[in-house]
């Protein structure tokens, strides 16, 4: 065999080789692409169930929200009724002291029995305030023209309370202890609390009773101790993600 025959075979096989060195080459970085492409298809399926799952809670959400605002507005229209068969009746009894006291006096224990079942800000001190005027009507120290005013005042915080937003200080019962802590109300359809060393949760309430609950999820944490950062930069409008700590049952 010619010494060109060699060198041309050996052209060929090297050819040849390098051919299928490429063929190799080509067939694994198609695989490597194949399988990004199958990964990033199942992270857009993951995305989607995500998304799909975040939709259907905002969604519940937005339906509790919406019942809650329907039973503030009852609320509120209970209050003005009471106020409205308060005024009726003064009108009847204005000629007479004496028969406007009873009155009165059934006035301040409605109030006083609504507070005890609203949402727990400042609850005693808002009944003290209350009690302070039936014990004085009560002491004939002022009159029940006086005390009808003041009650009525009282009925309007009442209506006020259910509008307002803001961060306030009140001392509460958590695990046992009571604690001066800082409070998130928002009307009175959801209170948070903050304690001095960032303890975060809300208040909510079996059939009977009113409670503190200590949020332990970090994610909900995070979302307690930005509205108390909001309202403190006085932001008190906008999109607030927030644990779901509405108030849902009705003490009877």
């Amino acid at each position: 065999m010619s010494t060109k025959t060699i060198s041309i075979a050996l052209s060929l096989l090297l050819a040849s080789t390098t051919l299928m060195s490429n063929t190799d080459n080509m067939a694994e970085s198609l695989m490597k692409l194949r399988s990004q492409v199958e990964t990033i298809d199942s992270q857009i399926d993951d995305e989607k169930d995500a998304y799909k799952a975040s939709m259907k809670s905002l969604t519940s959400q937005k339906s509790e929200l919406e019942a809650t605002v329907s039973r503030q507005e009852l609320k509120i229209k209970q209050i003005n009724k009471e106020l409205t068969n308060v005024k009726g009746s003064i009108t009847k009894a204005s000629k007479n002291s004496e028969g406007l006291k009873p009155l009165v006096m059934e006035a301040i224990d409605n109030l006083i029995t609504y507070m005890k079942s609203s949402i727990p800000f400042k609850t005693n001190e808002r009944i003290e305030s209350v009690q302070q005027v039936k014990d004085q009507l009560n002491s004939s120290l002022i009159t029940p023209q006086k005390a009808l005013s003041i009650v009525y005042n009282s009925y309007a915080d009442e209506i006020r309370m259910t509008k307002e937003n803001g961060i306030f200080k009140q001392t509460i019962e958590l695990n046992g202890k009571s604690k001066l802590v800082e409070v998130a109300r928002i009307g009175t359809a959801m209170m948070f609390f903050k304690t001095p060393n960032d303890t975060v949760g809300y208040v909510t309430k079996d059939a009977s009773n009113w409670s503190y609950k200590e949020e332990l999820n970090k994610e909900k944490q995070i979302q307690i101790l930005n509205i108390f950062d909001a309202f403190k930069k006085q932001i008190r409008t906008g999109f607030f993600t927030l644990p779901n700590a509405l108030v849902l049952k009705e003490v009877k």
